[in-house]
């Protein structure tokens, strides 16, 4: 029984230190960017921050830095974007909503790609095996080196001699 009532008032206890710590709903922005401008910034900052791990010295070669250039192409400022991002974070709901539609988005061009792919190996493959049958035709008309392919006699009894 003893146990029961200071569990009762440890979980009161937890439950009020729990409550005064709520983290309070940030104000709508003034300049709240749009959800689906929202799916395409983040969306093209995939790509670019994905592309900048795979080959960083040809993006910084052309002086291109991909936060940079995402919020250039969207007209926004990083504090723009950051009170945005920080008023969609506090909605759960929609922020999964914005990053499934994100998601979805880099699955769908990811299959695309995939597809693009396999087509130019299949290409590649078809090209190869063409080279190699060609090879194979003139080696066989070559024949082996050192032989005499005979000739065709011609008859040039008929035909007439000039002066």
């Amino acid at each position: 029984m003893k146990y029961i009532k200071i569990l009762t008032i440890l979980c009161v206890l937890v439950g009020f230190g729990c409550n005064s710590n709520r983290i309070e709903k940030p104000k709508k922005p003034k300049n709240l960017i749009k959800k689906q401008d929202m799916v395409n910034i983040l969306y093209d900052m995939a790509i670019l921050t994905a592309s900048k791990g795979v080959n960083s010295e040809l993006l910084e070669n052309n002086g291109i830095m991909p936060q940079d250039f995402v919020f250039d192409k969207y007209g926004i400022d990083s504090l723009q974007f950051v009170l945005s991002n920080e008023y969609y974070t506090y909605d759960l709901d929609t922020y999964e909503a914005i990053f499934n539609s994100v998601k979805e988005r880099l699955t769908k061009e990811k299959k695309h790609l995939d597809s693009l792919n396999n087509i130019e190996a299949e290409e590649r493959k078809k090209m190869r095996d063409q080279r190699d049958s060609l090879n194979k035709i003139n080696k066989e008309e070559r024949g082996v080196k050192g032989t005499i392919i005979p000739s065709r006699k011609i008859d040039t009894s008929q035909l007439e001699t000039r002066q």
